[in-house]
């Protein structure tokens, strides 16, 4: 987990996962995700290490949003072997890959594409468009 995005404390309610290399996109994404979600987020910046707590608690996650491009596992590959272990968690592709189409991403396991860079309001229309409770509309 990365030093500057400290895991949240227990929550009674699912939390959501935010694995990517890049630190200072990771503490972004949690922050943004802490407003538009209003509950736990926890962040890692290596695939290996979300895939442990996954592993760990499969049923403590509801929603997962991956970077493509990570060393070790890519993205494609840690949404197959979550999928394996919890087929209802909602996992997402986030990249600047401009090789994702939302047909390929679709066809990998995920349940949406997020092209970086994003504006916040399209993160939360993407989330409600895939039936994923999110907190009233971030100001932007």
């Amino acid at each position: 987990m990365n030093p500057t995005c400290p895991p949240t404390e227990a929550a009674p309610h699912p939390r959501w996962m935010v694995v990517d290399d890049n630190p200072e996109l990771l503490l972004l994404m949690k922050m943004l995700l802490e407003q538009i979600h209003g509950d736990a987020v926890d962040c890692f910046n290596s695939p290996d290490e979300a895939l442990k707590a996954f592993t760990a608690a499969p049923e403590a996650y509801e929603v997962v949003i991956t970077d493509f491009e990570m060393p070790g596992i890519d993205g494609i590959e840690l949404c197959r072997r979550l999928r394996a272990m919890a087929r209802s968690v909602k996992i997402f592709l986030a990249t600047g890959s401009g090789f994702f189409t939302e047909t390929a991403a679709a066809h990998a396991g995920f349940l949406g594409l997020i092209n970086k860079p994003f504006r916040p309001e399209k993160l939360q229309a993407l989330l409600a468009e895939a039936g994923v409770h999110t907190a009233p509309a971030v100001a932007t």
